[in-house]
């Protein structure tokens, strides 16, 4: 029960530094730094940041067996770069609001596949927390206002892909969490990601162009803070045991956090629909962890009372 709370702390406090990364995108951006370029650097210095602390502390973990590496491959390529793709193609297509809210449409993805993979059951409480995510995301996301939202057919369907590659994340790294360290996924799984994004990518636009030392440092904490650690979090925390499809569910807090980073630093109003978007995901995810804990009291209780009548 300890080892199982620990990794959705770890997810949870993985979501809550994704929540991060609208703040130094939006920093970013101001700074007129490309989209596309930003995408790129954050896996490249994560990357980069990652190579040099392994190669001083903890080498062991370059190594990676045949298994492992397929699995960092489609990472790479379709967590990463298709999901950054997708992503952005369907912000371009449509809103940011209807990108985002067709993004966190990811847990119902990752639970019907955790369901194939990993004959994950959807339970009650699991396809109650479902519904309350996918509902509160998108009333934090939009306000509950649908004037925010923009439909075409090809953006709908980039942004559904965009919700599915973002939720192979946790359906990839589920297999491998428990026989490499997180640090090794991490690694491989970013190099592989620029390596295939770099088609997309002008990365030479970065060394050309006089950005200041802030910009350095937000770029930095987005590769380090948003990136290196949260994936670092997110593969432990399922590593501890948690379910693919609890993980998906308990990372959207990443939309809460955001929304308040954007009310304090952005001064976004939050209230409203918006506050009631906030206590649906946040309900979610307490939910999503009520079936481990009455299954645990249920096992003690049988086993006391077995210790009873003998």
């Amino acid at each position: 029960m300890f080892k199982k709370t620990k990794g959705y702390l770890m997810i949870a406090t993985a979501g809550t530094l994704w929540g991060t990364v609208g703040f130094f995108v939006t920093k970013l951006l101001g700074a007129q730094l490309p989209l596309a370029n930003i995408v790129f650097y954050r896996m490249f210095f994560a990357f980069l940041i990652l190579f040099f602390y392994l190669l001083f502390t903890n080498r062991a973990s370059f190594k990676i067996d045949r298994f492992a590496w397929k699995y960092t491959i489609a990472i790479g390529l379709v967590s990463h770069c298709l999901f950054n793709i997708t992503y952005f193609s369907a912000i371009n297509l449509t809103t940011i609001a209807t990108a985002v809210t067709l993004l966190y449409t990811a847990p119902i993805f990752i639970a019907i596949m955790a369901r194939f993979f990993f004959g994950e059951f959807f339970t009650r409480n699991k396809v109650l927390a479902l519904l309350l995510s996918v509902t509160g995301c998108f009333l934090t996301v939009t306000g509950g206002d649908w004037g925010s939202m923009e439909f075409s057919s090809i953006g709908i369907l980039m942004g559904l892909a965009a919700g599915i590659t973002y939720g192979t994340l946790t359906i990839f790294s589920k297999p491998i969490a428990h026989k490499c360290h997180p640090y090794t996924i991490v690694f491989y799984s970013l190099g592989f990601g620029f390596l295939f994004y770099l088609p997309f990518a002008q990365p030479m636009v970065l060394w050309q162009s006089n950005i200041s030392a802030l910009t350095w440092v937000y770029l930095l904490s987005l590769s380090i803070i948003s990136t290196i650690i949260a994936l670092l979090l997110y593969i432990g925390g399922l590593s501890m045991g948690v379910e693919a499809s609890q993980a998906g569910i308990i990372s959207t807090i990443e939309v809460v956090v955001s929304v308040i980073v954007s009310h304090f630093f952005f001064h976004e109003k939050l209230w409203g629909w918006k506050l009631m978007g906030i206590l649906m995901v946040v309900g979610s995810v307490i939910i999503v962890q009520l079936n481990t804990f009455f299954r645990t009291n249920g096992r003690k209780n049988k086993t006391k009372n077995n210790n009873i009548s003998l």
